[in-house]
């Protein structure tokens, strides 16, 4: 094999590694968000009613989680799902707009894989009062 062929090879191969390294870095963003088409059941929506452990409102995703009783008399720990932070802000939530202990309904959408866990669409606290989640599911 000549130096210039091991060059061009060598070449040849320094270029299918940028352009592999390229395409990855590019593609990262696409992972980073999903739909949530690929986790919950969009045709479907849930009622639930139980009191709140824990209100984690925190990037990427808020996470609500319930105390609910199912028809048995059993304890269920559902985790509910919204947006982020960012968005919720825009609609007036806050770290305290959800406190542990409180009972709340929680409309939403379950999870696909029938897992205990759910995107919120709607909240309602046990004095009536909403707060406010918007129609879309992706925001």
């Amino acid at each position: 094999m000549t130096a210039s062929s091991c060059y061009t090879r060598s070449l040849k191969t320094a270029s299918a590694l940028l352009l592999a390294a390229t395409v990855l870095f590019q593609s990262a963003p696409l992972l980073a968000h999903h739909s949530a088409a690929l986790f919950y059941s969009m045709d479907k929506k849930i009622s639930l009613k139980g009191e709140v452990t824990r209100f984690n409102f925190r990037n990427p995703h808020a996470i609500l989680e319930l105390s609910v009783k199912n028809a048995k008399g059993e304890i269920e720990r559902w985790t509910c799902e919204t947006s982020a932070p960012s968005a919720l802000r825009r609609r007036g939530w806050s770290q305290e707009s959800i406190l542990p202990g409180e009972i709340v309904t929680i409309d939403g959408i379950p999870a696909s894989d029938g897992t205990k866990l759910m995107r919120i669409t709607g909240v309602t606290k046990a004095d009536g009062t909403m707060v406010g989640v918007s129609t879309r599911i992706d925001d």
